[in-house]
């Protein structure tokens, strides 16, 4: 079986950067296999980036190469790594990127990349995805061991991600995400509210709270929703999120990432 490749990146399509990627990868690596994740990251977002990633990523086949490039540190002294965990590897920057992937490994090593054999000669300082990335990272799906790269680091970057806060019969939380539909994505799960049920509150009256309006109870489904109404489900992910049926939940609650969300139950 051919190797995979995925890629996440912040570069669109309108310019060569993608396709620059994807070229130097198959011409070390032709039988590769490459997937695109997305390259409509907003620029310079790594929460995006790494919210995008963790998304999709455990949905390959075990050995799967996932290269990310959101890099707005590139040139700098930000270290370019390789992260292993029990079914894939991961490459890309030392800048909380894979945040999400360290949280989530059960097994996990971490290796700062320092192996210029394996870039492309004379790498440039402002296209470290081309010239550094996709060379280690077609190199990898070869079957080079990680450890050829460099030195096992255990002082990579996280970045602070804020858990909720659950109370007797609430829990506070905020949004982590907006798709392109406008749907807003908490960072509660099912998992979560499950913690007040178990406390003997009635999740099918809970009040879910947001930019001054009150949604009442979870919906199974978009369409059980009426329309121009906020509602609120749990998604194909497990987690908490707030749309409008047929419409966007984010313009017509004007919100942003980052905005509070409570969600209660009564006792």
């Amino acid at each position: 079986m051919a190797a995979i490749i995925t890629l996440t990146s912040d570069f669109g399509t309108r310019d060569a950067f993608a396709a620059s990627m994807k070229g130097v990868i198959l011409k070390i690596n032709p039988q590769a296999q490459i997937i695109d994740i997305s390259h409509e990251i907003a620029p310079q977002d790594i929460w995006e980036a790494a919210f995008t990633l963790q998304s999709a990523c455990t949905h390959f086949p075990r050995g799967t190469v996932h290269l990310v490039v959101v890099d707005p540190g590139v040139g700098s002294g930000r270290r370019p790594i390789i992260v292993v965990t029990e079914s894939y590897f991961f490459v890309g920057p030392d800048n909380g990127i894979f945040t999400l992937v360290y949280e989530k490994a059960e097994r996990l090593r971490v290796h700062h990349i320092t192996a210029a054999h394996y870039f492309l000669p004379n790498p440039g300082s402002t296209f470290h995805g081309r010239d550094i990335f996709a060379p280690v990272a077609a190199w990898l799906a070869k079957g080079i061991p990680s450890g050829n790269f460099g030195e096992e680091i255990t002082d990579y970057t996280k970045l602070n991600i804020p858990a909720p806060k659950v109370t007797a019969n609430s829990i506070e939380g905020h949004i982590v995400h907006i798709d392109r539909f406008g749907n807003m994505i908490t960072n509660f799960t099912y998992n979560t509210i499950q913690m007040l049920v178990e406390g003997g509150g009635d999740i099918t009256n809970a009040v879910i709270s947001i930019a001054g309006k009150e949604i009442k109870g979870l919906k199974k489904y978009y369409a059980e929703a009426a329309p121009g109404e906020p509602a609120a489900l749990v998604n194909s992910s497990g987690s908490v999120e707030i749309f409008v049926f047929k419409q966007s939940a984010k313009a017509l609650l004007s919100s942003r990432r980052g905005e509070s969300v409570r969600f209660t139950v009564p006792r």
